[in-house]
């Protein structure tokens, strides 16, 4: 573990105990009799790279586990059947569902990123995982995620289709399913695209200084992910962050804050 990476688990204890007074990180008094809660997080390349800070928040925050589902470029239809054999063999409480639209896998039968067609196709296979899911007594996570480079300098008013068809699918399922904004963590003013933001005061903060206040960098030097200074290739695969980040660990903790609230009402 690198001295950054020690950095970042010292920072997710400090958070927790910066909030515990906030309902959102409050635990009932009988928690330690409680037994383990179980979530399982399924993805594409945010949260690869999110997943070790969301993994440290979980254990915390209490008796947690977590199981990993992610690798960049993958689409909910990749990981239907795995949600399947999950559902039944895990039983998780918690199923955290994190895609952000790509189409480079052949389950997506070539439906051009961003397109109306694609939103359609994300729509009906996040119903059926909804679905795998509820019916075990899952309750599912659905995260929304954030503007990137192109979409921002492009002007795309298409940007946040799939978030907004995400959101008012879980608005179908009352008390099983929540939508979170999670993308909303590392964008500037009225969802903007922003590379840097001011340092969270507990964080290791090693980006530049602009108009005299300190900011980490929290995205990609391609536009999309969160590693400092790393990129994905041409088909959204990406390796874990190698230092410290910022994005990676405010993504995360807008997915698991939701999560561990849930899990502690």
């Amino acid at each position: 573990m690198t001295r950054q990476w020690k950095a970042a688990v010292v920072c997710v204890a400090l958070l927790l105990g910066a909030v515990t007074t906030l309902a959102i990180f409050q635990r009932p008094t009988d928690h330690a009799n409680r037994p383990q809660d179980r979530v399982v997080i399924f993805g594409d390349s945010l949260t690869y790279q999110a997943e070790p800070y969301f993994n440290l928040l979980m254990k915390a925050s209490g008796n947690i586990a977590v199981s990993d589902y992610a690798f960049g470029g993958t689409a909910v239809c990749d990981w239907l059947p795995k949600m399947r054999s999950v559902a039944h063999s895990e039983r998780p409480d918690v199923a955290v569902l994190e895609f952000a639209g790509n189409t480079f896998t052949s389950c997506m039968d070539g439906c051009i990123e961003g397109s109306q067609a694609a939103v359609s196709r994300y729509c009906s296979n996040l119903s059926v995982a909804i679905q795998t899911f509820v019916d075990v007594g899952t309750h599912v996570f659905l995260e929304g995620t954030p503007i990137d480079y192109q979409e921002w300098i492009g002007h795309d008013t298409h940007w946040n289709d799939l978030d907004d068809a995400i959101a008012a699918l879980a608005d179908k399922y009352p008390g099983q399913v929540t939508y979170v904004d999670a993308g909303r963590s590392v964008e500037g003013p009225d969802q903007s695209f922003v590379w840097t933001l001011p340092c969270l005061y507990f964080e290791p903060c090693t980006g530049p200084v602009i108009a005299g206040i300190r900011n980490n960098v929290v995205r990609s030097p391609d536009g999309t992910h969160f590693c400092v200074g790393q990129s994905g290739n041409a088909v959204g695969q990406v390796d874990g962050c190698r230092t410290y980040s910022s994005g990676a660990f405010r993504f995360a903790t807008a997915m698991a804050g939701p999560v561990i609230a849930w899990l502690h009402h």
